[in-house]
């Protein structure tokens, strides 16, 4: 028999923390004005009764999304103090008020302080002009006008190039062959080789048609009849389905499509193909009579389409959405080279005869500047410049004046000119 005296024990639940930890920041302080490229200097003290879990310090916009990396250290000490430089690295970022949140958790209770900032928006600026050029014995080069006085070779090659393009903001360029050359990623300003994607191999050995940069990704026009984006690490992060019987050349990304113009190598048939700009799926396709030399969009789900027809050249606005094609203007005076956009109003054209200027607002064509016919060319919109490059000179004109500015002898034969700025 149990004495009444006997005690049983039992288990009780421990007392609950309600103790959150505590965040004193020192700097930085709130309201302080910081500018894209700077170093934040970080000085911050976490305490709490319990042992620190986890501690965080992210870059937060309006709307509590973290905007750049996040810093996680480990809490050593409690308190712990935490010093650090956190760089506002990412040259796309937009101007604006952001919140610095510094977070501390014991596992249980989460504390958040936020210290408001301001971030100047990165102006953007050209840093140099880029150039790809063929030797007499068939040698690719890649050069980078250094200075603005010498240019400076980053990178040769012996094969065949197709297409060309730049990301500034990653310090990218890419090259690819249409017979036998890969696609390769080049860094800039050195020319090492980041990433490469070695040719497909197909019965006429036909590979690549064309490349073009929209950020975040490179779009690539493939032979067989669709379209692929990479990202920056060299991933294929979109493909369109298969338009049968026709090759892509040109690609334009509008709001809600990728547009391609392609072209039937057998009947010579040539559409506008619009794919979805996510998923990849063929949404339209129209029968053109043009060969199309450039495209460009204003905004929207509009292209504006410089193209050829009958010795002639014609500038059209196709209207994605609605698959409609709309004649603006005619080019009497020979056909069209190649054309390139100072702004969505604002287009420079190469053609047979020299620079034309269109503008899209007024439906006007005029002539430009420069009697050389067929030149490649770019716009600088930073300081409304115009580079026009053939042969082996590269002539620079003021926009909207048309006047020479500078000449520039190149290395070798002129295949294309790129800008490479601080940021897209």
């Amino acid at each position: 028999m149990l004495g009444s005296g006997v005690l049983f024990q039992v288990g009780c639940k421990p007392d609950p923390d309600d103790i959150y930890p505590q965040i004193n920041v020192l700097q930085p302080s709130i309201g302080q004005i910081f500018s894209n490229g700077d170093t934040i200097k970080l000085n911050a003290t976490f305490s709490d009764n319990e042992q620190l879990e986890k501690i965080q310090v992210s870059l937060m916009d309006q709307d509590n999304k973290p905007m750049l990396a996040t810093l996680s250290p480990v809490a050593t000490a409690n308190p712990f103090s935490f010093q650090s430089d956190y760089i506002i690295d990412d040259p796309l970022l937009p101007g604006g008020v952001y919140q610095l949140r510094f977070q501390a958790s014991d596992g249980n209770n989460i504390t958040n302080k936020f210290i408001e900032i301001q971030i100047q928006e990165l102006p953007r600026r050209l840093l140099y002009p880029l150039v790809v050029t063929r030797s007499a014995n068939s040698g690719l080069g890649v050069w980078a006008l250094e200075n603005w006085k010498t240019w400076r070779n980053i990178y040769s090659s012996d094969g065949d190039v197709e297409g060309s393009a730049v990301n500034s903001s990653n310090s990218q360029f890419y090259l690819c062959g249409r017979w036998k050359n890969g696609l390769s990623a080049l860094h800039l300003p050195d020319g090492k080789i980041l990433w490469h994607i070695e040719a497909r191999p197909n019965p006429v050995h036909r590979w690549v048609e064309g490349v073009s940069f929209s950020w975040p990704m490179l779009y690539v026009s493939y032979y067989e009849g669709f379209i692929c984006g990479y990202n920056p690490s060299g991933n294929e992060i979109y493909k369109s389905e298969i338009f049968p019987t026709a090759i892509p050349t040109k690609t334009v990304f509008t709001k809600n499509f990728i547009v391609g113009s392609f072209i039937d190598e057998l009947s010579s048939l040539k559409y506008l193909v619009s794919f979805h700009n996510q998923g990849g799926k063929l949404i339209f396709s129209k029968f053109i009579t043009d060969m199309v030399v450039s495209m460009f969009c204003p905004g929207s789900d509009d292209v504006v389409i410089f193209a050829n027809a009958g010795g002639v050249g014609k500038i059209s606005l196709y209207e994605s959405d609605e698959n409609t094609l709309l004649f603006q203007h005619a080019f009497d005076e020979g056909i069209f080279y190649g054309a390139a956009d100072m702004d969505k109003d604002n287009y420079l054209i190469s053609t047979s005869t020299g620079l034309f200027w269109y503008r899209l607002s007024n439906n006007s064509l005029s002539k430009f500047a420069s009697t050389k016919a067929n030149t490649k060319i770019v716009c600088d919109n930073t300081r409304m410049l115009v580079y026009a490059g053939t042969g082996k000179t590269m002539d620079v004109y003021d926009f909207p004046d048309g006047t020479l500015l500078e000449s520039y002898d190149l290395p070798d034969t002129l295949i294309n000119i790129h800008l490479v700025f601080n940021k897209n």
